[in-house]
């Protein structure tokens, strides 16, 4: 039978899991927004002709 502390122990580290993973996914997020916005710069760039 699992103990208050080891039950304590186990949400602290899915706490902690749950931040880590919610930071990776901000950064992620933003790493996204910054791509779409290069890429639309991209796109709006006229056109260099190839020889």
């Amino acid at each position: 039978m699992d103990t208050i502390l080891e039950k304590d122990k186990l949400i602290t580290s899915l706490r902690q899991q749950l931040r880590q993973t919610m930071r990776k996914c901000s950064a992620l997020e933003q790493e996204n927004a910054l791509l779409n916005n290069e890429l639309e710069n991209l796109k709006k760039q006229p056109k260099k002709k190839v020889n």
